[in-house]
């Protein structure tokens, strides 16, 4: 064995993880918002951290900076921690307002 596999960049590392996070959380199920949005939970540990450092996921705490994220054409795919100031229906709200497709992982406490 050579050791060239212990050569991954960190990043490469990191992309990974967020990808096969959002492809668990993606098989446990969503509820669907307006206008194509998806809202999927993600339990509080390694899943979530791997999202929210993801540098393609917009991370939002509060309604206006999820209201920013909505209009940001480049944003697809949002993160909401769990110390968010917003519920499930603040974030439908603004789904039907904003006629724009996103991705939601909003991350919730485990067995929760």
């Amino acid at each position: 064995m050579t050791g060239q596999g212990h050569n991954v960049p960190p990043d490469l590392l990191e992309k990974t993880a967020s990808v096969a996070a959002q492809q668990n959380a993606m098989e446990r199920g969503c509820k669907f918002l307006p206008h194509g949005c998806r809202l999927f939970p993600v339990e509080q540990g390694w899943e979530s951290t791997a999202i929210s450092r993801d540098k393609s996921v917009s991370v939002v705490g509060t309604l206006l900076e999820l209201e920013e994220a909505m209009r940001d054409p480049d944003v697809k795919v949002v993160f909401i921690p769990l110390d968010a100031m917003m519920t499930d229906a603040d974030i439908e709200k603004i789904c039907q307002r904003n006629a724009a497709v996103r991705t939601f992982f909003r991350e919730v406490k485990k067995g929760g």
